[in-house]
């Protein structure tokens, strides 16, 4: 085979490749090869060499909901559960429904389930109020949980392999906004939709599931104290037009309880809230749209990937005769791929799958030119399940 028909075969298999990764990256799942990779490429690009950190310290509030608990009767059984206060909450609400202007969003990270005797107080207080959202969750049906009052909700959900997830999806179930898609859409005037199987915004394609690359982190907000944060019974103590001046004029605020509602990452626990925010800033970032550029490096780096594995010289494919030295090789080389994409576009690809992948068509490519006979094939796969 010729030098220039090797890597025209070779440029057409990056195609393939493409796909396949666009496939995986559909998907909101991630598994341990990814999560590694993540892992270390963004505590190497936040946490040592402090690339693209949220430098806007004064647009988010984040209030502390931890502290302020109330007991309602369970509605199915005897007892009572916990919830946070309504009273206190609709209190909140009151001053931010007499100073429309002043917040520019508020994101309740509150689940609003149960009654409490606020409820008609708390319902009759963000009457009228369109720049705050509440969360919920997918029912068995994947159609969201309506809260018992009425206001604006939308998705924090989320899916993981292990109770510990990387991506979160935009759209869930049947097209089911996610909040911080909510929150784009509200205050960065975009809007994502789904056609074909594909996110766009506007004539762009868009991924549906995106790495959470956390630039704000807890330490840096209630260690650090690299923003404002406060518990809400501390701020209502204020007097209201300090309250608005010096705390929520202009400022994104983030409700939620950053103790106790703590998620698993790979950066370790981290509060919902934070996570809704950090996704938030992804998508202003516009990490989820894919680009031209990260195209066109994708299938510059599978086509070489590809005429290295795959269409090799006679002399190198004797040096790498062995199937477990091609799949580590073609580990070493997707991970390469994966972390400069992932630093740069901050888009990490699946490696094991592909690694795989490629063994297996070099593996038929090989034995096709040898004519391997059938007994013998399966003999190779038999030894290949026992060794894994």
């Amino acid at each position: 085979m010729t030098t220039k028909k090797k890597w025209t075969l070779s440029f057409a298999h990056a195609f393939v490749l493409l796909l396949l990764s666009l496939l995986w990256l559909h998907t909101p799942y991630t598994y341990g090869d990814e999560k590694f990779l993540i892992k270390w490429c963004s505590v190497i690009k936040r946490m040592a060499l402090h690339i693209d950190e949220d430098s806007s310290k004064d647009r988010f509030l984040f209030i502390n909901l931890a502290h302020e608990k109330a007991l309602i009767p369970l509605e199915d059984e005897l007892g009572n559960e916990v919830i946070t206060d309504r009273q206190a909450l609709a209190k909140f609400f009151a001053i931010q429904k007499r100073h429309p202007n002043a917040i520019k969003f508020t994101v309740c990270d509150v689940f609003l389930k149960g009654k409490s005797e606020n409820d008609s107080l708390l319902a009759t207080t963000l009457s009228g109020i369109q720049n705050v959202i509440f969360p919920t969750i997918l029912d068995d049906n994947d159609c969201p949980v309506v809260p018992v009052i009425k206001v604006p909700y939308a998705l924090a959900d989320y899916k993981s392999t292990d109770q510990s997830f990387v991506k979160f999806t935009l759209l869930q179930g049947n097209k089911n906004q996610s909040i911080p898609v909510y929150l784009y859409e509200k205050l960065q005037h975009k809007t994502i939709t789904k056609a074909w199987g594909i996110n766009w915004e506007g004539n762009k394609p868009c991924l549906n599931s995106v790495i959470i690359d956390y630039k704000i982190r807890p330490q840096l907000v209630f260690q650090d104290k690299a923003f404002p944060a406060v518990n809400l019974s501390e701020l209502l103590m204020l007097p209201e037009d300090v309250l608005v001046k010096e705390f929520l004029q202009n400022k994104i605020v983030i409700m939620g309880d950053f103790e106790h509602d703590q998620h698993n990452t790979f950066l370790g626990s981290m509060p919902g809230s934070l996570i809704l925010l950090n996704v938030y800033l992804a998508l202003v970032n516009g990490t989820h749209i894919i680009t031209w550029g990260w195209l066109f490096y994708m299938l510059i780096a599978f086509t070489i990937y590809s005429r290295v594995l795959i269409f090799k010289s006679e002399m190198a494919e004797k040096k790498s005769s062995k199937w477990f030295a091609r799949v580590l090789e073609s580990v070493t080389l997707l991970a390469i791929i994966s972390i400069v994409s992932y630093f740069f576009f901050n888009i990490a690809i699946q490696v094991l799958f592909l690694a795989i992948y490629t063994s297996f068509i070099v593996f038929i490519k090989k034995n096709k030119q040898a004519q391997m006979p059938i007994p013998r094939l399966k003999n190779w796969i038999s030894y290949f399940l026992k060794t894994k």
